[in-house]
């Protein structure tokens, strides 16, 4: 699902592309994976493009919005569907490469036509003197050696062009069936469909005896038809890749729409410019079953505080990936009002033997790229789980302290720790919230106004049977 948005050189115009520990930090596979309704694998692959890449341009995403609009009927959906298709198989993948990738060579200019040139010269000169019918022979077996080789070198790119020229017929047949005005996105570009399909429809030709097959090796055609088409995809590397992605497009509009239709409590979201804000109202997790929904109004930080597995790092995500939502399938699980935001996260952090790295090195470096991304005078949203948990808390406290309300001052800031000194200390751009836990050690995951009363550490080593005489050192 990642090929398009890895091989792209930059992101899409209008949009910014999520840093690589942002998409870890929240899971962004697991929530593709409960938002996917695509149909194929490159509509897969422009749905994952959108998450990885937000858009920030408001006319992009008003258009996004115009188009999954525009299947909102169900018959226009069936339709559609109808005319994508499916498809996941394995090999998918090898377009994007055949498009995105700097083009493979099949053999030097000059050597195929070479070989085909002296092969029919023995042809013709047979019929004036015979004993060179021997030297045609030998040249259709050297030609079969070489049709061999060059076929397992460019056994990729073969498929791929394969897939193309279908992915292509289907793109032409989904534009016949689609609202006028996304058909016509793309009628420019699909012209170049039939120069494709001509070169390889006579790789497509059969015979019971695989005849055709022989010859095509023998006398290199099929070498040389796909060093054309090659060459032809090199030519219109840019059409091919438009048509690619608004094939991508209908599938993952149409997918959205569905979505929408499935699930009641989605939202279209209002984005906005101005200043750099956020209203929440009953916000839940895409991919967490049953999920408790909460209110939420940032204008500058909210630190979050509570007691261990009460749902901190969970609300933590489930606010930037909703944020990310808003921003790529223009869809939101509750109520959204927000500006246009960049989201970064830093929420695992882990030491790295490999780099020589402790868990505090890693985290100074990973919290250090947020505080140089203030630079980028882009609407942030700056999210912070347990931040600098790997040093002592001598000095933890005012390093955390010093680095959010250094962050607030250029966007919206969103961090959970246990730690109540940092709540305590925080200046006044920084709301409290927390989520309380119940006698009976349940929580009833709602966010409380406040810093929390307690912590509950020591309860969950009682509860996981550890002895008095640790315990009791810690009453």
């Amino acid at each position: 699902m990642r090929e398009i948005s890895d091989l792209e050189q930059a992101a899409p115009p209008g949009c910014t592309r999520l840093d690589e520990r942002s998409i870890t930090d929240l899971d962004l596979a697991q929530v593709f994976t409960a938002i996917d309704r695509t149909r194929t694998t490159t509509g897969a692959q422009v749905l994952w493009r959108w998450l990885a890449a937000p858009a920030y341009d408001l006319d992009r995403l008003a258009a996004r919005e115009r188009g999954i609009c525009s299947f909102a009927d169900p018959e226009v959906r069936a339709r559609t569907a109808k005319s994508v298709g499916t498809s996941h198989a394995p090999d998918a993948p090898l377009v994007p490469r055949l498009l995105w990738e700097p083009a493979a060579k099949p053999l030097r200019d000059g050597l195929l036509p070479a070989l085909a040139i002296a092969t029919f010269g023995f042809l013709v000169l047979a019929f004036v003197w015979p004993p060179a019918f021997l030297g045609a022979i030998v040249m259709f077996g050297v030609n079969l050696v070489v049709d061999d080789w060059s076929k397992l070198r460019l056994a990729q790119q073969a498929r791929a062009l394969e897939i193309l020229d279908a992915l292509l017929d289907r793109a032409a047949a989904v534009a016949r069936v689609v609202p006028a005005e996304l058909a016509a996105e793309i009628a420019p570009d699909l012209a170049v469909r039939e120069v494709l399909h001509r070169r390889m429809r006579v790789l497509a030709l059969r015979d019971p005896f695989d005849v055709m097959d022989l010859v095509r090796a023998g006398l290199l055609v099929r070498l040389a038809i796909t060093r054309s088409a090659m060459k032809l995809v090199e030519v219109e590397r840019e059409r091919l890749r438009r048509v690619v992605i608004w094939f991508g497009e209908v599938d993952a509009l149409a997918a959205v729409a569905t979505l929408r239709a499935e699930r009641g409590e989605l939202r279209v979201p209002e984005l906005v410019p101005g200043e750099t804000r956020l209203i929440a109202e009953d916000l839940v997790h895409p991919a967490v079953a049953n999920a408790i929904g909460n209110d939420l109004e940032l204008a500058g930080g909210l630190l979050v505080t509570g007691s261990n597995m009460s749902g901190k790092s969970t609300f933590l995500r489930t606010v930037a990936v909703n944020a990310i939502l808003a921003q790529a399938i223009h869809t939101t699980f509750g109520g959204w009002r927000a500006t246009p935001l960049c989201v970064r996260t830093v929420m695992r952090i882990a030491d790295d033997p490999a780099r020589g790295m402790s868990t505090y090195a890693v985290e100074v470096a990973a919290i250090g790229e947020l505080v140089a991304a203030v630079e980028d005078r882009s609407a942030m949203l700056f999210v912070v789980d347990e931040p600098f948990n790997g040093t002592n808390p001598t000095i933890r406290v005012p390093i955390v302290v010093a680095v959010l309300e250094y962050l607030v001052g250029a966007g919206l800031v969103l961090a959970a720790t246990h730690d109540l000194d940092v709540a305590n200390r925080l200046d006044a751009r920084f709301a409290r919230a927390y989520f309380a836990e119940h006698e009976n050690g349940a929580f009833d995951r709602h966010l409380h106004t406040g810093i929390a009363p307690a912590t509950n550490a020591v309860e969950i080593l009682r509860r996981a049977g550890y002895p008095d005489a640790i315990l009791a050192r810690l009453a």
